[in-house]
Parts: C-alpha cells; sequence; structure tokens
C-alpha cells in the first residue's frame, strides 16, 4: 500500500536476486520443498512501506491473506490496515513458481481510505521461507495505482501462516541450513515496469537446455520466448505483452535451465 498525494510516479526495480534473513531461524525454501506444502490459509504479518527513494520505511502496516491454493493456482484476499485503523479489503489472485509465490492484487471490495490518499495494488514475488515451525513469505511487494499500473513507491512483506497444520509432517523434515538464497545466474529486466517493450537479460553458465516462458498472474501461458540448447554466455530477449493480446498487466517470467526453475514479474503499463 502506498499513500499518494499526486500522480507522481517513479520507476521501480522489482525484488533482487538475494533475501537476507531477518532470524537466525528462517531458511528459505527450494522448489521441491515448496512443492509439499499447501498455502491455503490464513497468513499474518507486516507490510513495510518504502519512503519515494527506497532509501528507508516510512510506514508499517497489519496485513494479512486469506488464501485457496488448487495446483499451483492460488486465489483468495488480502487486508491491510494502518495504525488509525484505516483499511482495505482486495481480491488477490497468483501462481506458485518454482520456490516463489507471485500474486497481484486487482479489486477493491471494501476500504475506508485515510483522507486525501488512496490505496495501491500491490504485487510481487515472495519466497516461501521456513521460520522455526512455521512458514512464511518474505520478499519485496510493489504497488501499483488503479488506474494505468503507475507505480507506487512500493515495500517489503513478511507475513506468516497462522494455521499451519496441513505442513507440520513435511516442514519437519526440512533440513535447510541457508540463511540467504543467492540464484547461480544473473537476471535482469529494464526497463520494468515499461510501456510497450522490456527486455530480459540473463546468463547461462554452463551448455544446458533452456526454456522461457512467460505468464499471466492467474498462471495461463502467455508466450514463449524461447526454447532449445544454448552455450555458455550472455543472452537477452524482448517481450512485449500487446503482441499477445494484453494491454497492461502483472506477467511472470519462468526461466528453466537445465531443470532449475527461476522467475521474474514483469509489470506492463499502458
Amino acid at each position: 500500500m502506498k499513500s499518494i498525494f499526486s500522480t507522481l510516479f517513479a520507476l521501480l526495480m522489482l525484488v533482487g536476486t538475494a533475501v537476507q534473513a531477518q532470524d537466525s531461524r528462517v531458511t528459505v525454501l527450494d522448489a521441491k520443498q515448496v512443492s509439499k506444502l499447501d498455502l491455503t490459509g490464513k497468513w499474518v504479518g507486516k507490510r513495510h512501506q518504502y519512503s519515494w527513494d527506497k532509501s528507508h520505511y516510512i510506514e508499517t502496516f497489519d496485513y494479512e491473506f486469506d488464501l485457496k491454493q488448487e495446483g499451483d493456482i492460488v486465489t483468495g484476499t488480502t487486508t491491510i490496515i494502518n495504525s488509525n485503523g484505516e483499511y482495505a479489503d482486495m481480491k488477490l489472485e497468483g501462481v506458485v513458481v518454482g520456490n516463489k509465490f507471485h500474486f497481484r492484487e486487482y479489486e477493491i471490495s471494501g476500504a475506508v481510505r485515510p483522507e486525501g490518499k488512496v490505496w495501491c495494488f500491490k504485487s510481487g514475488e515472495l519466497y516461501i521461507a521456513k521460520d522455526g515451525d512455521n512458514i512464511k513469505f518474505v520478499g519485496a511487494t510493489p504497488s501499483y495505482m488503479e488506474i494505468y499500473n503507475y507505480p507506487c513507491s512500493g515495500g517489503f512483506t513478511d507475513i506468516v501462516k497462522v494455521d499451519n497444520s496441513n505442513n507440520v509432517s513435511n516442514i519437519t523434515t526440512f533440513t535447510t541450513t541457508n540463511l540467504n538464497i543467492t540464484e547461480n545466474i544473473s537476471i535482469s529486466v529494464f526497463p520494468n515496469p515499461f510501456i510497450d517493450n522490456t527486455t530480459v537479460y540473463y546468463n547461462v553458465t554452463e551448455d544446458a537446455k533452456v526454456k522461457m516462458d512467460v505468464f499471466d498472474i492467474s498462471g495461463k501461458l502467455v508466450t514463449n520466448l524461447f526454447e532449445g540448447n544454448q552455450k555458455a554466455g550472455s543472452y537477452n530477449v524482448s517481450f512485449n505483452g500487446k503482441n499477445a493480446g494484453y494491454q497492461s498487466g502483472v506477467f511472470i517470467l519462468k526461466l528453466t535451465i537445465n531443470g532449475e526453475v527461476y522467475s521474474r514479474q514483469l509489470v506492463q503499463m499502458h
């Protein structure tokens, strides 16, 4: 959520390639571990809102998810509440890709708006992590205005699953010890958000079988950007959602290299 006073906006860089855990008990799970989990249920925690220059947090909100997972597809609602008790209930859709939960809010179903301000729709690619015997979402959550998808200042989300009964038998067997997750390859997207075209830059560290797909946030395949064998080296591929009939929206880039899955969010404005 971002409070705004005008239509001024700035370009926003999406989540980076590493997540630093806040607690020694927190471990980011891998795709195989995530595939054993059920994300259905209630999640509660905090969302910290960035300043416009993203140098510090300017406000912290209570943040809740109520989710239903069917296969890799996730639907549900979110609630965000400020310190004055003003809130917004929003509809959510998303999909699990590898070890991340990609989501976006797309409709306000009820709200009390702070005077002179609005609630922005949030999206994000949240890492799924183990925190003691609990499961949590942690990661950057960019935010966008209801009209034209213009960026708000964005923020960072850290929420824990309240009812973990469906996961207890699975997470107690996890032995992951890494407190950081650093991807083995470099992926960057620029510009992002974008209006017409964006370019995905990535490297392949060894000769590999590579597949690059783009999905919409509901999990529907939008286009295949590449599939084949590539030598070790650096590559780039362009994407424009309008070529597939989308005027704007949140998309998911899924890059598979020798069976390892990497993902990024792409945000197209109009």
